[in-house]
């Protein structure tokens, strides 16, 4: 709810934001699979500052540790929404995002892939129609430009993964042949990210991860929103 204080030139912004948070929430709280997950970012009692703090880049890894640490057999459907920061390369500065995020981890990889992409799309559709386009790689490629495309390969993954996509999802996509993509290094299995047709910007990114962590191991699938990308959208 809005402040009786906020200023009314932010009026219009601060909505889109709410609308964003509650649609986000409707989608997956419908969804009696899933539950809801809350962040933090958690102060480096260790620093010598105390405006110091570790700032959370990625809300994925801190899911990945909770999980790791706390049940990494059972099946987890989760969601969240949370802020992250990241320092610019250009001035060195801070910027705080906002981001909404979905995560399902030790499922089967096809189904978790299905279910992430038909969340991510309904949310997509419902705030911009179909002014958007998924862009699609593997993060194993190393440079042979046929490997995306070559369905006999047996480490072919973006191969099975787009079939299950044209399957399910009418939305556009395109394949990136380039070996030198934005990802985050966990992505093992497939990699993609959504960008606007209008902004240029990217509005969603996800994939298929893996992790271990001495004796425990896990298998998960997700996708993380830029909502201030949304927000800025007409």
């Amino acid at each position: 709810m809005l402040v009786n204080s906020f200023d009314t030139k932010y009026l219009k912004t601060a909505l889109k934001y709410e609308k964003l948070d509650n649609l986000f929430t409707e989608i997956l709280s419908s969804n009696k699979k899933f539950s809801r997950i809350f962040t933090s970012v958690i102060e480096n009692k260790s620093l010598s500052s105390s405006s110091d703090v570790m700032l959370r880049s990625d809300i994925t890894g801190q899911v990945i540790n909770t999980i790791l640490t706390n049940d990494s057999n059972s099946k987890h459907f989760l969601y969240y929404m949370g802020d992250v920061f990241k320092r610019e390369k250009a001035n060195n500065d801070i910027k705080q995002f906002r981001q909404h995020g979905v995560e399902i981890i030790n499922y089967p990889k096809n189904q978790s892939f299905k279910e992430v992409l038909q969340i991510l799309d309904n949310i997509l559709t419902n705030i911009h129609k179909k002014s958007y386009t998924y862009v699609f790689t593997d993060p194993k490629l190393k440079g042979d430009k046929s490997f995306l495309l070559d369905t006999k390969k047996y480490k072919n993954n973006i191969s099975k993964f787009v079939n299950i996509f044209k399957k399910y999802i009418e939305s556009p996509y395109e394949l990136n042949l380039e070996k030198n993509f934005f990802s985050q290094d966990y992505h093992q299995d497939i990699f993609f990210y959504v960008y606007s047709n209008i902004s240029k910007k990217i509005l969603a990114q996800g994939g298929g991860y893996k992790y271990k962590k001495n004796l425990k191991k896990i298998e998960g699938f997700g996708f993380s929103c830029n909502v201030d990308y949304m927000a800025e959208l007409p």
